[in-house]
């Protein structure tokens, strides 16, 4: 599903390009083209509600729900919509004329352009994550406000009974993996033995679902406990080892866009080249939209009661979301120690806890290095915000336990989910990280259109 827009018809050399106005366009069939009289669209992806042909001849997609971009050209000028939770990259330069693509080694650049060797982590929601490694060049930011969305659903309280949520949440996830179902054949489910993982994959029980284990990480063989543990609840599972002390030369091989900012999906994309699937689900941003993560919930404490201390969270240190990891200790007594160290004020924590909230775009790096739709059921503008609003006894009660999500596993009738916390992989995948300007140079300043 690649593109790419210039005003100036010299940088196709090795594809064929059609003219409209002052526009020059190449696109692949995976990329659709809707005409009207005043402007074209070139778009792909999907919505979860409505008609997205019709949303370009309207070009209204200001509340859209889905996974999708759409670049408006007229003859003269572009405009360019991304879904709410920024699914897909689009690059766009003007120091050698104007440039729109979403895939960057498209793109004019010369050696002398990189100006970066490190592009730091973190959410990528403002424009200083927008920059990639060469100066000429950043990825589009949509005109959304998530703080804004995340501020005014936590002063909306609406869901006092939480079975009526799980309802509401499982009719909308069930009706997203079917839209799913129904425009993509081949699916490519990514498993871990985390809740948001396992939770997502049961709504694509019968499909094949792709795990694997890390070595050397911190959980070590107790985490392969917990994957083995949920593997037995799928028919068609694939799990892989991923050995990290071989990451560099995967990252030569497998991570072909300069602009990631995430090397640990490399085990998913690795997997996907292989698989080739016409979409792939990822569980991001099951922690924000289930309001799970420590960080979260002592920043909600401190702001609701003036002050935090231990003691105030002691009694959630079971809780599924108090740890980062498995094969670590159950709420960390290292992480604890400095947060308290450097306790916010109130009005730092409010900020913290908001940006904690906003969503994290993990399935953009996946999408533009592997060219294939990836999405997650927890992406949903429907329900990404109403567990925000639920009774402040429930978000500073046992939200860190995920009752909602059990019940959800239960309207699905998985009946006991065991893995006792959280899920991330703790690897070493610094050393990766380093080579990725040396390993994508090359491609990125050839002539690649």
């Amino acid at each position: 599903m690649r593109f790419f827009i210039a005003t100036d018809p010299g940088k196709f050399q090795k594809h064929d390009c059609e003219q409209y106005g002052d526009w020059y366009f190449w696109s692949d069939s995976e990329v659709m083209i809707w005409q009207g009289p005043d402007y074209m669209v070139l778009y792909a992806g999907y919505l979860i509600e409505g008609d997205i042909t019709q949303a370009c001849e309207t070009w209204s997609f200001d509340t859209a729900n889905g996974n999708f971009f759409a670049i408006k050209l007229t003859p003269t000028d572009s405009d360019i919509v991304l879904d709410y939770f920024q699914q897909h990259k689009i690059f766009v330069a003007h120091k050698y004329g104007t440039e729109i693509t979403n895939w960057l080694p498209y793109m004019t650049i010369h050696p002398s352009d990189q100006v970066r060797r490190c592009l730091g982590e973190g959410r990528e929601l403002t424009p200083d994550k927008s920059v990639t490694f060469y100066d000429h060049i950043h990825t589009h930011q949509p005109d959304y406000d998530y703080w804004r969305d995340s501020q005014t659903a936590l002063e909306t309280e609406s869901w006092p009974d939480l079975d009526e949520l799980a309802d509401y949440i499982h009719s909308c996830m069930t009706q997203h993996s079917d839209v799913i179902k129904g425009l993509y054949q081949k699916r490519f489910i990514s498993l871990s033995e985390g809740i948001d993982s396992v939770l997502q994959s049961q709504y694509f029980s019968d499909d094949p679902q792709y795990m694997y284990n890390v070595v050397p990480c911190r959980a070590g063989e107790h985490g392969k406990i917990w994957k083995s543990d949920t593997a037995k609840n799928f028919v068609n599972v694939t799990t892989d080892q991923y050995d990290t002390d071989h990451g560099i030369p995967d990252v030569f091989e497998y991570l072909h866009d300069s602009s990631s900012r995430t090397v640990d999906a490399l085990p998913t994309m690795k997997q996907i080249f292989k698989a080739q699937p016409d979409v792939v689900l990822y569980g991001v941003n099951g922690d924000e939209m289930f309001f799970k993560s420590l960080n979260a919930q002592l920043c909600l404490m401190l702001i609701t009661n003036g002050d935090v201390t231990v003691s105030d969270i002691d009694a959630k240190r079971n809780h599924y979301g108090a740890t980062l990891s498995l094969g670590t200790t159950l709420m960390s007594s290292d992480y604890i120690d400095l947060w308290f160290r450097n306790k916010p004020t109130v009005t730092e924590a409010h900020a913290r806890l908001i940006d904690e909230m906003t969503p994290k775009t993990y399935n953009r790096h996946i999408a533009c290095n592997c060219d294939v739709v990836t999405t997650s059921l927890y992406n949903d503008r429907r329900i990404y915000h109403e567990v925000f609003k639920t009774p402040q006894s429930h978000l500073m009660g046992d939200v860190m336990n995920i009752p909602i999500q059990r019940k959800l596993l239960l309207k699905n009738d998985y009946k006991l989910f065991r893995t006792p916390y959280k899920d991330a992989v703790l690897a070493s995948w610094q050393g990766m990280r380093y080579v990725i300007p040396e390993a994508t140079l090359d491609r990125d300043t050839q002539q690649n259109i």
